[in-house]
């Protein structure tokens, strides 16, 4: 049975909406779910035999919060291996008929709670005109929305079947037109509705704890442009070089001074993610090298000159404190002039 909802209802679900979306996108795991690979993604899943295996590995991958991350849970991985495996075999029905393979990767999936999430995924991917990006966490969104408003369905039964996808995508399309949100309202519904559904797993973490969203997700060096500061005077192309880029842009973008900074303005500028680099391994070690002198950078002028050979140290250590700069937030620096357009 389709959901249906009236205009009041709708609108009184996108109220609902309105009064807790704040308090939960401010934790929303943004480097674990960019848009900018699933944009990617749906250009090359609309021909199935054109998505590889490496491809498939890195959606589901996505899907299951592991982008860029080598810690996925058993479960997860074995999931993603048997896609993979079983995707020559299904390749064919689903460039003729997604809704088919559907059956077909429920026969193929013994995990299905895991299964699930994965071929919603390929669905959305496959056809993302015709169904929303939808998984468990979702759904239960969903029937809690219903539950609020007293929906005539508020008790109906989640079976992770074809038909909740279905239910999901016209929920989710009747609803997202009445945020007040413009062009960001898809995006902002479809990050509430995943991060609300999995809200009991953040009930240990601390009640001061938030997120940011990157101010620059995506970056290159081939196109990145600046009127205020000259890109090209940096030479290396490593992480740390890449998050320096993001944060002269930054500057630019508030038209705030490069001078009479600290640490701590620089890395509150610098959320995971910024740059593409969601890795949190990856990205902590980047910021240390940001202000170290590794390779002759020279990216900052610091009130006390010895910080650059102690974060240069830390950077050069196998047994770094990752989180070095945050004991070194309130110390001033510039950047270096010569990274500065003299007409600034």
């Amino acid at each position: 049975m389709t959901i249906s909802m009236n205009e009041k209802e709708k609108k009184a679900i996108a109220t609902a909406i309105t009064e807790r979306i704040d308090e939960y996108l401010n934790r929303f795991p943004y480097a674990r779910y960019p848009v900018e690979p699933l944009e990617e993604w749906q250009k090359i899943f609309c021909d199935p035999e054109a998505v590889t295996t490496e491809t498939l590995r890195q959606a589901l991958g996505w899907q299951f919060g592991g982008w860029q991350r080598k810690d996925l849970a058993l479960a997860h991985r074995k999931t993603i291996s048997t896609v993979v495996n079983a995707w020559p075999d299904v390749l064919e029905i689903a460039a003729q008929d997604p809704l088919q393979a559907f059956a077909l990767w429920q026969q193929k999936l013994p995990d299905w709670h895991n299964g699930f999430s994965a071929v919603a995924l390929l669905l959305h991917l496959q056809q993302p005109d015709t169904f929303e990006l939808a998984d468990l966490h979702r759904l239960d969104t969903m029937m809690e929305l219903l539950n609020i408003i007293d929906h005539v369905e508020k008790d109906r039964s989640i079976t992770l079947s074809l038909d909740d996808i279905q239910d999901y995508t016209t929920f989710f399309r009747a609803i997202a037109p009445k945020l007040p949100y413009g062009k960001t309202s898809h995006t902002k519904l479809d990050r509430f509705m995943k991060i609300y559904g999995n809200r009991h797993a953040y009930k240990h973490i601390a009640p001061d704890y938030q997120t940011r969203e990157p101010l620059i997700s995506t970056f290159s060096w081939d196109r990145a442009t600046s009127k205020r500061f000259l890109l090209d005077q940096i030479t290396l192309r490593a992480n740390a070089d890449r998050l320096f880029a993001c944060f002269l842009l930054t500057l630019e973008s508030e038209n705030r001074s490069p001078e009479q900074l600290t640490i701590g303005d620089v890395i509150s500028r610098l959320p995971l993610g910024t740059g593409g680099l969601c890795n949190p391994a990856s990205f902590n070690y980047a910021l240390v090298a940001l202000f170290g002198g590794q390779r002759q950078r020279d990216f900052w002028i610091f009130e006390k000159p010895e910080l650059l050979h102690g974060f240069t140290e830390q950077a050069n250590q196998s047994t770094r404190n990752m989180r070095y700069y945050l004991a070194h937030a309130s110390e001033k620096l510039s950047v270096n002039p010569k990274y500065v357009k003299v007409s600034d």
